[in-house]
């Protein structure tokens, strides 16, 4: 049965919010919970890598491997998110996105209240399992949301909004951080009591999260959503998808660089600080402070680019646009870890490079996708696309963390600049083979 054009009734009528045109059927209260929603996830989903330092000091793990465990904590984390994303995809075109987005949401607000109890590294290993099954599910449904709800004539400015938004985030949980542990060090709290009210106050965040997705999200399904498909052939349809454009091969790959990119910045900037304060003769407060000014440089130059960025996406070829961000990128993640020294001012330049080019990354990838995938197959089309970008972390956590205790400690960005730039050559070609497409308008009847 073929679902009823855009307009023909009064339920599913075009709104706007502000300058968005969102998708039928989606009110202005959706759309601001998605905002919401995503402004709190995103650094939810990054937090723990933030922390992690501070564990593997409590745990007592040797300096010597706390770069390869970091990486490999991720790439264990990374692997379980592989073998969910695209059935979540898959299950997302399936049933409604709000309860597998509340699921998620709840699995890693009781991740990160039982991770301050590790008292081993066997335990870490066991309580990010807990928190990989919440993050395959929140990054998964979250992106599908942001697809969902806007028309293609406003997905950059939408996206980059979004990004915005969680960049914002990020920037206010990376600042908290640089502060607090220096605070409850003044008010006399242990470093294990400091850990377990920062995990404890993520937990918090989490539960107000739900709340907030459980009232606020569109409670339909698109109505393209395949609810006949049998699971395993939507899971198909999304790589077949790639076979069949090289746009969405392409996205693939954009979203294998950029999730790569912002978790090398989590993993190993702050272990890159915190190892620098202990050189120092300093403590976990000083290296934690360290690294949130300069995480602040990379999230507020993002911040300030990223509706820039939008807006050139919204007029230009999102291929080209691709190229405009990866190529800032390249650079940025080269020069930034290619600074011997994260106490020396030298490194804030190529910081405000390196967050140009990330919050640049995230926001052309997702228009790129958002105008490619085929309606029918959204969900199943983004779940691979987040399947990808579990397998950009898997290659930069694992190399990232050895390069990282056996090279120099901004070995893993200068990866990530190889790998960005890597990107950059195949977005040139796609764009000289496919010519030049610009965004579609849908209009109310």
């Amino acid at each position: 049965m073929m679902s009823k054009p855009p307009g023909s009734d009064h339920s599913q009528s075009v709104k706007k919010l502000g300058p968005f045109w969102l998708m039928p059927g989606i009110t202005k209260i959706n759309g601001l919970t998605y905002f919401v929603s995503a402004m709190l996830a995103v650094p939810m989903m990054a937090a723990l890598s933030f922390l992690q330092p501070m564990m593997m000091k409590l745990v007592g793990v040797d300096r010597v491997i706390q770069g390869t465990l970091s990486g490999d904590l991720v790439f264990y984390q990374e692997c379980v998110v592989l073998l969910l994303t695209p059935f979540i995809g898959a299950l997302a075109d399936k049933l409604d996105r709000r309860p597998l987005l509340m699921l998620g949401i709840a699995l890693l607000g009781i991740g990160y209240a039982f991770y301050p109890f590790a008292d081993s590294i066997f335990m870490m290993y066991a309580y990010r399992t807990i928190f990989a099954a919440g993050l395959a599910l929140v990054a998964t449904v979250i992106s599908i949301i942001n697809m969902d709800y806007v028309q293609d004539r406003s997905r950059g400015k939408w996206v980059a909004l979004a990004s915005m938004t969680q960049g914002l985030g990020i920037f206010a949980l990376t600042q908290i951080l640089r502060r607090l542990p220096a605070e409850f060090a003044k008010m006399g709290f242990s470093e294990a009591l400091t850990a377990k009210y920062l995990f404890w106050g993520c937990t918090g965040i989490c539960l107000f999260l739900f709340l907030i997705a459980t009232f606020g999200l569109s409670r339909k399904k698109p109505a393209e959503a395949r609810e006949r498909e049998p699971l395993f052939s939507l899971v198909r349809l999304g790589l077949t998808a790639a076979r069949e454009n090289s746009r969405i091969a392409l996205a693939y790959g954009c979203a294998f660089a950029a999730r790569g990119d912002v978790l090398v910045v989590g993993t190993f900037g702050f272990l890159w600080t915190q190892q620098a304060a202990e050189d120092l003769g300093l403590g976990i407060a000083a290296g934690y402070q360290r690294g949130g000014i300069i995480f602040g440089v990379v999230q507020g130059s993002a911040l300030i680019w990223a509706m820039m960025m939008g807006a050139i996406l919204d007029k230009i070829d999102r291929v080209t646009g691709v190229i405009i961000a990866f190529s800032l990128s390249a650079v940025g993640y080269t020069v930034f870890g290619l600074v011997e020294d994260p106490f020396s001012s030298r490194i804030f330049i190529p910081a405000i490079i390196l967050g140009m080019g990330e919050s640049s990354t995230i926001i052309a990838g997702n228009a790129l996708i958002g105008q490619s995938a085929p309606a029918p197959i959204r969900g199943t089309v983004l779940g691979s696309y987040a399947l990808f970008g579990a397998f950009g972390i898997l290659i930069a956590t694992a190399l990232g963390g050895r390069l990282f205790d056996l090279w120099m400690p901004g070995a893993p960005f200068v990866q990530m600049g190889i790998i960005n730039s890597m990107i950059l050559t195949a977005a040139i070609i796609v764009r000289i083979r496919t010519g030049r497409f610009l965004p579609v308008r849908i209009r109310d009847a």
